[in-house]
C-alpha cells in the first residue's frame, strides 16, 4: 500500500491483465444468467400471482443482467484506455526529457 508523499506508479499491463479479468468475470457471469434464465423459464407455477408475476420478474432480470454486463465491459475498457493513456504519456514525456538533453 502506498504511502503519502509516495510516488504513484502504475504498471500498464497490469491494467490490461485486470480488463481481461473482467472480460472473464462477464463472460462467467452471462453464462451462468443464461443458464438460469433457461431453467426459470421452465418453471410451470400454475395459476395466480405467482404464475402471472414471473414474466415481469424474468424481464427485470433480463435487464438487470444486460445492465451488469455493460458495467463489467464499461470497467474493461476504462482500465485498457487508462493503461493505453500512461503508455502514451510515458512515451510523450521521456520524448521531452530527450529533447531537453544538450546535443554535443
Amino acid at each position: 500500500m502506498r504511502t503519502p508523499g509516495e510516488p504513484l506508479t502504475v504498471d500498464p499491463g497490469e491494467l490490461h491483465q485486470t480488463a481481461g479479468q473482467l472480460d472473464t468475470h462477464a463472460s462467467g457471469f452471462g453464462a451462468a444468467y443464461q443458464a438460469a434464465q433457461a431453467r426459470a423459464g421452465k418453471v410451470a407455477l400454475g395459476s395466480g400471482l405467482a404464475s402471472a408475476g414471473l414474466p415481469g420478474m424474468l424481464a427485470a432480470w433480463a435487464a438487470d443482467a444486460t445492465r451488469y454486463g455493460a458495467q463489467f465491459a464499461k470497467h474493461a475498457k476504462g482500465h485498457r484506455d487508462a493503461a493505453d493513456a500512461y503508455v502514451r504519456t510515458d512515451t510523450h514525456g521521456a520524448g521531452t526529457i530527450d529533447d531537453a538533453v544538450p546535443r554535443s
